[in-house]
């Protein structure tokens, strides 16, 4: 099969997969109209990047676990402020253990503890700032560095590459974030409504500094793993 077709492939499957997260964010109240295809959008763009990228390899379908799982966790943060536990752990056990299998097959065994060392590493600098600062970092995004530490850590291809994977999708992540903190404070100050803020009840006084953290690590992470030739080597 040629690598345009299977491309084309993985396009609808995107769009197949997106279109079943829209029953698993109802428990959350987020009911997207049909006219709006972000589920859908999301997942087959990113389905296609991926089988661009890791092209008919075996590597691609954890990659796809974590789309997956990270455009649902994303509407839900971005609606909700919330990373749940049911969404997020699945998708961390399923991909976890597709790469150790996989590279374990292969015999690439510097691979799995890069794995480790991403998870445990991203969860650890997270778990300090939460420390420091809960008011402005959830305990949900501590959690969902297990996820992408693990990613960063494989495609890294070694501990100190792990490290230096963890570091630079935090630092991107964090920019990310600085931008959407920014793009919301002027939005409120123009009485615009940038984001929703589950923090308000019936018409209450936003909070003009509260925005979900975990999409922009999400997407800094999602970038690195898409592209590794060109942040990670």
């Amino acid at each position: 099969m040629s690598d345009v077709v299977f491309i084309a492939l993985a396009v609808l499957l995107g769009f197949a997969a997106g279109r079943q997260l829209r029953p698993l964010l109802v428990p959350y109240d987020i009911v997207i109209p049909r006219r709006l295809p972000i589920p859908e959008l999301a997942c087959g763009v990113l389905f296609g990047l991926a089988t661009h990228t890791y092209s008919q390899s075996w590597r691609a379908i954890p990659v796809l676990v974590l789309v997956v799982t990270c455009v649902a966790l994303a509407i839900v943060d971005f609606v909700k402020y919330r990373l749940p536990n049911a969404l997020l752990f699945p998708g961390l056990v399923a991909s976890v253990a597709l790469i150790v299998v996989g590279e374990a097959i292969e015999g690439h065994g510097g691979r799995a503890a890069g794995v480790a060392v991403g998870a445990l590493l991203y969860s650890a600098v997270l778990f300090v700032l939460y420390l420091v600062n809960p008011a402005g970092l959830g305990f949900g995004d501590v959690k969902l560095a297990l996820l992408l530490g693990a990613f960063l850590g494989w495609v890294a291809d070694g501990r100190l590459a792990a490290v230096q994977a963890v570091m630079l999708g935090l630092l991107i992540g964090s920019a990310l974030g600085v931008v959407l903190g920014v793009g919301r404070l002027v939005a409120v100050r123009l009485g615009r409504r940038f984001l929703p803020d589950p923090l308000v009840q019936d018409g209450g006084a936003w909070h003009k500094t509260t925005f979900p953290f975990g999409p922009p690590l999400m997407v800094a992470t999602i970038v690195i793993v898409m592209w590794p030739s060109t942040f990670v080597g």
